[in-house]
């Protein structure tokens, strides 16, 4: 190889490094959190249930949830899930969502406990 090829392969090195580090780097996704009011989220089934349902989706980091206060706290990647897909899946699975009820067909499907208070 002269010595004419060998720069064009260094800078061709060099060029194809740049570029696979900042697509690495534009494509970081950011985590956010959802703080949501869960009226069902009374027992220890439907903190099961719920944690369950939620961890199902692609893109959930943790999930917290508090049966005293009936809140959860969600933390998700962005690039994966959004908070309205969040919310329309628990919705889709009975749960009602900051005073928005879920699938009524769905929600006959949840633990009786879960649902004493009504």
């Amino acid at each position: 190889m002269n010595l004419k090829n060998r720069a064009r392969f260094g800078f061709l090195a060099v060029l194809v490094l740049w570029v696979s580090v900042l697509v690495s780097c534009g494509g970081e996704s950011r985590t956010l959190t959802l703080d949501l009011d869960i009226p069902e989220l009374i027992c220890l089934d439907g903190q099961r249930l719920f944690e369950g349902r939620i961890l199902a989706l692609v893109g959930i980091k943790t999930v917290t949830t508090n049966i005293q206060t009936q809140k959860v706290q969600i933390r998700y990647r962005e690039q994966d899930v959004s908070a309205d897909k969040i919310i329309a899946h628990l919705l889709d699975f009975g749960f009602t969502v900051n005073n928005v009820a879920g699938n009524v067909a769905a929600r006959k499907r949840l633990p009786a406990c879960c649902l004493h208070q009504e």
